[in-house]
């Protein structure tokens, strides 16, 4: 009995000790750290039902299956978080880098000016304040980068993963049954963030509705009818304009904005002072690169054996030839010292230093041969892409342009651009999407240079379309909950 005891109980503690943690804790350097909660695979209602005060016309319920266990941030990222980032690889956000800055609070409203970023978003913060006035693309690099740091799958989540995790097993409008009081919205947030702890977790001790908006990977669009398993809308053309999800209300926004079902969109590259993001990540850490057992590598020239050891007359049993240097001989069969020194020295300069100079000599008749920077008006990896009637790399907008080049995702690029007269040099990681990656330049930009590494593609591509991708912003005058029962249209205006 005592054995089989000592089984199950073996059996148990092996269980637990492979079973994912439900508490994931990330080293991000720098004495800063990140908790993330384990959410477990499962089923819910995405939506609300029509009785549910404040709903809004896109929020039709639908069954939903998350099929497999996930981590989400505890809370939003910090400043802090986000601060140790920046530490590590000097990125700068959209808004610092554009000419026009964000939009941030100027005591009565959201005003865009170039000084707010998320340095200074118009209201003061601490290390514990959830970052804001950062875009999409700017979540994206976050991701990017702890991605590589944690050896783990690195997502915003999707909007079906958003709301699951919200409600963590509760139907009602929010987590925990209330009327929005416990989340921070625009009515008791005091005009700017909280600390992202500073109310009541849910019941899966996510802090989570309210203080930001926060993006999802989903571009906007009305449900599809019928159950769905693990959801995402990629397809950005399903709405009025191309925008993103937003979940979770504001501290700017109403509390209805703050329940679980609670649905917004925004231009990917709105900056605003309400706006953050949380992320998502795998359980399981990725597999390390299979090891690749290469054979030795042979010469392709025969060896040869030592000067000493050649025959007489100068001809090896292996080589069957002249031998590579001449020698003399003092009587059958013998060479002088002196020229078995002078036959190594000589073998020793064809061997090593011969295929050396080559080299050497072929870089430079290369380099002599490239063409200056400003004769190199496309890369070869452009004009093979013509070739192949594929759309090249820079596409122009009147406020950015379109990067859709060939560079492995996660590469560091280095943009260098001209907006009315002045460059703007600004580091990103390239992480396209299925039109590529859009850079805002807040004006038409001139002619354009990315750089990759060491090699340069200097690029001066012809406006390809003139449609216009610029930032809306709402008024904020029409997102009170006393609105008339009309509010929020079938397509809301984004920021």
């Amino acid at each position: 009995m005592r054995v089989i005891l000592a089984c199950l109980a073996a059996g148990i503690l092996a269980g637990v000790s492979n079973a994912a943690e439900k508490l994931l804790k990330l080293d991000l350097g720098g004495g800063e750290g990140m908790d993330l909660i384990l959410v477990p695979a499962g089923n819910f209602t995405q939506g609300s039902p029509p009785e549910e005060g404040g709903r809004g016309p896109d929020e039709n319920a639908r069954p939903v299956t998350i099929s497999k266990d996930f981590y989400i941030g505890r809370t939003a990222v910090t400043r802090g978080q986000w601060e140790r980032f920046v530490a590590e690889t000097r990125y700068r956000s959209e808004a610092e880098s554009g000419t026009s800055g964000g939009y941030g609070w100027n005591g009565q409203a959201l005003e865009q000016r170039k000084e707010f970023t998320w340095k200074t978003p118009g209201f003061p913060q601490t290390a514990e304040h959830p970052v804001c006035l950062l875009t999409y693309p700017d979540a994206e690099a976050f991701c990017a980068w702890l991605e590589k740091k944690v050896n783990r799958k690195v997502t915003l989540p999707t909007e079906a993963q958003w709301e699951y995790a919200a409600r963590a097993g509760t139907t009602s409008a929010w987590p925990d049954g209330g009327s929005g009081n416990g989340a921070w919205h625009k009515g008791n947030a005091g005009r700017g963030t909280n600390p992202v702890d500073s109310k009541p977790a849910n019941a899966w001790d996510i802090f989570i509705c309210g203080n930001v908006s926060e993006w999802c990977l989903d571009w906007y669009a009305p449900y599809p009818s019928g159950a769905a398993t693990d959801p995402r809308q990629d397809n950005p053309n399903l709405s009025d304009k191309p925008r993103r999800v937003l979940r979770g209300g504001s501290w700017n926004r109403g509390a209805s904005n703050t329940r679980s079902a609670a649905r917004y969109r925004a231009d990917p590259r709105s900056r605003n002072a309400d706006t953050g993001f949380r992320i998502v990540c795998a359980v399981e850490e990725k597999a390390p690169p299979a090891a690749v057992n290469l054979p030795p590598v042979e010469s392709s020239r025969p060896s040869l054996p030592p000067v000493d050891e050649l025959p007489a007359g100068g001809e090896s049993d292996q080589t069957k030839g002249p031998t590579p240097v001449e020698t003399h001989t003092h009587g059958p069969g013998r060479r002088s010292n002196g020229g078995s020194v002078l036959g190594a020295l000589v073998k020793g300069f064809i061997c090593f230093l011969l295929p050396v100079a080559i080299v050497v000599i072929t870089i430079l008749r290369a380099m002599t041969r490239r063409k200056p920077p400003e004769q190199r008006l496309v890369s070869d990896a452009f004009l093979n892409r013509q070739s192949r009637q594929i759309a090249p790399p820079v596409r122009k907008t009147d406020d950015g342009f379109w990067i859709n080049g060939e560079w492995p995702e996660g590469t560091l690029l280095t943009i260098r651009y001209l907006v009315a007269g002045a460059e703007v040099v600004k580091e990103i990681m390239y992480r396209p999407g299925q039109d590529g990656q859009f850079i805002f330049t807040g004006g038409d930009p001139g002619s354009v240079s990315v750089v990759a590494g060491s090699h340069p593609v200097d690029v001066v591509a012809p406006p390809l379309f003139t449609e216009t991708s610029r930032s809306y912003e709402r008024s904020r005058k029409d997102d009170d909950d006393n609105d008339p029962p009309v509010r929020p249209p079938i397509f809301p205006s984004a920021y």
